[in-house]
């Protein structure tokens, strides 16, 4: 089993240097913890921070530090949830819109690669077999 995880742990790691290599090489300064936020905000148009937190697997007081340098470049806003006044709702701006766009263009380059050198049949075999690892590790 340990076996097992150091592997899924270079795969995540070599993700990680394939993404960050090709944003590097158009020019764009982001960390790949600030892709992880964007695609997030991307995919919901306002989040609070401590869901973002849970989505990002990252705890509070880091996240807040990514998200107001994040805030500095104008990538994000915070507004202020009508709900909860003590809240704030986490924001993608027009700028960090269009970055994300050209990121995600990017990041679907690099899976494209991946993909043409991988057998398809190993590969779902290896997504079914994640999914049934986590629910039984979840479980426990």
């Amino acid at each position: 089993m340990q076996e097992f995880v150091y592997a899924l742990l270079m795969v995540q790691a070599s993700y990680r240097q394939a993404i960050q290599k090709s944003i590097r090489e158009q020019g764009i300064d982001l960390t790949f913890e600030m892709i992880q936020v964007m695609r997030c905000l991307y995919r919901k148009d306002t989040v609070n921070q401590q869901e973002l937190a849970n989505q990002t697997h990252k705890d509070k007081s880091s996240l807040s530090y990514l998200l107001n340098n994040m805030e500095r470049r104008r990538l994000i806003t915070r507004i202020e949830n009508s709900v909860d006044r003590r809240s704030k709702l986490i924001v993608l701006t027009e700028e960090g819109q269009a970055l994300h766009q050209q990121i995600k263009t990017l990041v679907e380059t690099v899976y494209q690669k991946v993909e043409e050198s991988t057998d398809k049949i190993k590969l779902q075999f290896c997504v079914d077999y994640m999914k049934e690892l986590s629910g039984i590790i979840s479980n426990d």
